[in-house]
């Protein structure tokens, strides 16, 4: 899906009012056409905090992104916080602040954009039908911004102007068959090869990381209870574990839209075994439960302890402690610990470890629609293993929060489904995305991860 900046679908209006499709492939400058200077988070990660204009520095607090919500609508994420663009309490009223939160998800966080005879650009919230303008079209560097119906006044008219540099950095170069994945979990064995593990039971290898082969089954023989969950269809968000030497796999069986679900777990002497040993159920959900019961992720704290990480949507990601020599959950410690929640969809939790923090990384909004897909890539971190996480703005993710790691970009749309792991040059987040250059085929996606000065995870 090949995208270009400013390609105007023409809506007819007397005022030659024209919607316009943003370049999501490049960042930009917002800025007032009254005032001569750009939107921005005037440098502060604080959510809730009001966006204002400021001076053209060139800093990334007044860089945007344009994320595709799809009929023509957008989030729009700072690339100094990874924060959305939004109406403070989601207010209709005129002269509401505008602010950066989470992406939570509410329509507030939705704008769509228009382009007025003149050239220039009104930026318009989807839930309170009012426009981005510059408080009292002041002049004044710090001047906050807020919403107002259409005035015709200049301070409500921006240019978007193009940076020319991509919000996000490429995946790594991967090929071979193997790599239309989704879901993907990575691991590197004491030989060296790499095995990649996907839904629907896929496995493939590599001995570089960059040419893969596809490698038979991942999961075989099927276990026949899964049929239950599943009503024939497939196996889902696999996570692979070398504990008690021998490798420990947890599996999602479930169906689209279903809260009646399981984990199972399988053991197996290889990671490509042909014969996995059939370990039953882990956990599992039914109409009536509070959370999902799928897609598995498995630590190990650093006091040697395991848990699980599952769930989505409903109520969010959980947590159990498990019993090293079962591999299921611990009977000494039977809380199910709650450790995020969106109402707009949530899944995918992965739990990763570094440099004094537990960093929860979780994948939001719908998955597997091709490039129509809005999935994208949150995280938020605990100094303690259960919680509470938060993310970089200072929100709760119980209350929505979550930091966005990667979103939609160019050609890579929908990337999440993500899982992490440690190899010799460091952390890498491994990932599916759809490809909007091969119509929208699931892709597997392979970033380095880096930690700024304050511990926060960015993609390079």
């Amino acid at each position: 899906m090949k995208k270009f900046a400013f390609m105007v679908l023409f809506v007819w209006a007397a005022q030659a009012v024209a919607q316009v499709i943003v370049d999501d492939n490049v960042t930009f400058k917002i800025k007032n056409v009254n005032s001569g200077l750009v939107l921005s988070t005037n440098a502060t990660q604080t959510a809730g905090s009001v966006l204002v204009q400021r001076n053209d520095d060139g800093a990334s607090d007044k860089l945007w992104h344009f994320i595709p919500m799809g009929s023509g609508k957008y989030n729009i994420e700072n690339m100094l916080t990874h924060q959305v663009m939004g109406v403070s309490s989601g207010s209709t009223a005129n002269g509401a602040p505008i602010i950066q939160w989470a992406d939570n998800g509410t329509t507030d966080h939705l704008w769509t954009i228009t382009q007025t005879g003149d050239g220039n650009y009104m930026i318009k919230n989807d839930n309170s039908g009012l426009y981005l303008e510059v408080f009292q079209g002041s002049l004044v560097p710090s001047a906050t911004i807020d919403q107002w119906g259409a005035t015709g006044c200049l301070c409500q008219k921006w240019q978007l102007v193009s940076t020319g540099n991509s919000p996000y950095p490429l995946p790594g170069t991967v090929s071979g068959s193997g790599t239309g994945v989704h879901d993907p979990f990575m691991l590197r064995a004491a030989g060296g090869t790499y095995w990649l593990y996907g839904t629907n039971r896929s496995l493939a290898s590599s001995t570089d990381r960059i040419n893969f082969t596809s490698a038979g089954s991942g999961l075989t023989p099927l276990p026949s209870w899964t049929n239950t969950y599943t009503n024939g269809g497939m196996l889902w968000a696999p996570n692979v574990v070398f504990m008690n030497n021998q490798y420990y796999q947890y599996y999602s069986a479930s169906s689209d839209g279903s809260k009646i679900s399981a984990i199972g777990l399988a053991t197996a002497s290889t990671p490509n075994s042909t014969s996995w040993t059939d370990q039953g159920i882990v956990v599992s959900s039914n109409s009536s439960s509070a959370f999902n019961a799928i897609d598995p992720s498995i630590i190990q704290d650093q006091s040697e302890n395991y848990w699980m990480s599952y769930g989505s949507w409903w109520h969010g990601l959980y947590m159990i402690q498990l019993n090293p020599s079962t591999g299921k959950q611990s009977t000494s410690n039977t809380t199910n610990y709650h450790l995020a929640e969106r109402a707009h969809g949530l899944e995918g939790s992965y739990l990763y470890y570094y440099n004094g923090y537990y960093y929860l990384f979780a994948s939001i909004n719908n998955c597997c629609s091709g490039v129509n897909s809005h999935y994208r890539t949150i995280v938020g971190r605990s100094s303690t293993i259960t919680g509470p996480y938060y993310d970089r703005g200072g929100l709760n993710m119980l209350s929505g929060g979550g930091t966005i790691l990667v979103s939609a970009h160019g050609r890579i749309q929908g990337p999440g489904g993500e899982s992490l792991m440690t190899d010799n040059d460091g952390p890498l987040m491994v990932y599916h995305y759809y490809d909007g250059n091969n119509n929208g085929a699931a892709t597997l996606g392979i970033n380095r991860v880096g930690f700024t000065v304050d511990g926060w995870p960015y993609l390079f």
